[in-house]
């Protein structure tokens, strides 16, 4: 797996962001062409090709970010992208990702009710769109992963979440575990014990879940 992050941008103020995102593409970020060099580079790596991951900030924030999932596609890389909750991802352009022949999109999902989600994502209204936009995917057939943060905040919400997500087409569910950097600093991990009790749940569950 290789990730690219396309930008720090996001309209989203999450209080976990480890890329302490901004709300302007970074001058200093990758012109068009570089982006396009990086991708023919990255095709060094040979076959079988790494899956590559377009990712931020919010890669809708880069106006190239289709151009770039072209070239990565006819370079022979496996595409997914990984879009913030906000009202740049819309119908439309979930199936611009199918006709791109993007593999899978990913969205972050962090409660179970738009209260506990819009708390960490630090916008009102993010826990709607993110719903609104695993429909359209389903819809649309276009494979999704639902990532979801694991911290002090969201661990006894865990199990209300999944149920949240029961009946989205969801293809899979990804766990992720706080790391305190960037913003990510003000909120609280959980213990070694925890993780384990939450590892050996997440096992679990998986015998019978509808999504690896």
């Amino acid at each position: 797996m290789l990730y690219w992050e396309l930008t720090r941008a996001c309209d989203l103020a999450c209080r976990h962001c480890r890329a302490e995102a901004i709300a302007r593409p970074d001058p200093r970020e990758l012109s068009t062409r570089d982006g396009f060099a990086l991708l023919d580079s990255l095709a060094g790596f040979g076959d079988p090709l790494p899956h590559l991951v377009f990712t931020g900030g919010d890669p809708l924030k880069r106006a190239e970010l289709f151009d770039f999932v072209a070239h990565a596609r006819g370079l022979g890389f496996a595409v997914s992208v990984t879009p913030a909750g906000t009202p740049l991802l819309t119908d439309q352009v979930v199936q611009r990702f199918v006709r791109a022949e993007v593999r899978m999109m990913a969205l972050s999902l962090d409660g179970s009710s738009p209260e506990r989600h819009d708390s960490l994502r630090g916008v009102p209204g993010s826990f709607d769109r993110t719903v609104e936009a695993a429909r359209w995917a389903r819809e649309a057939n276009l494979p999704l992963q639902i990532n979801t943060l694991v911290c002090a905040e969201t661990l006894h919400d865990l199990p209300a979440t999944l149920a949240t997500l029961t009946g989205l087409g969801v293809s899979t569910w990804a766990l992720f575990f706080l790391i305190q950097v960037g913003r990510g600093e003000v909120l609280q991990g959980i213990s070694p014990e925890e993780s384990e009790e939450v590892m050996g749940w997440a096992h679990e569950i998986s015998r019978d879940a509808a999504f690896p």
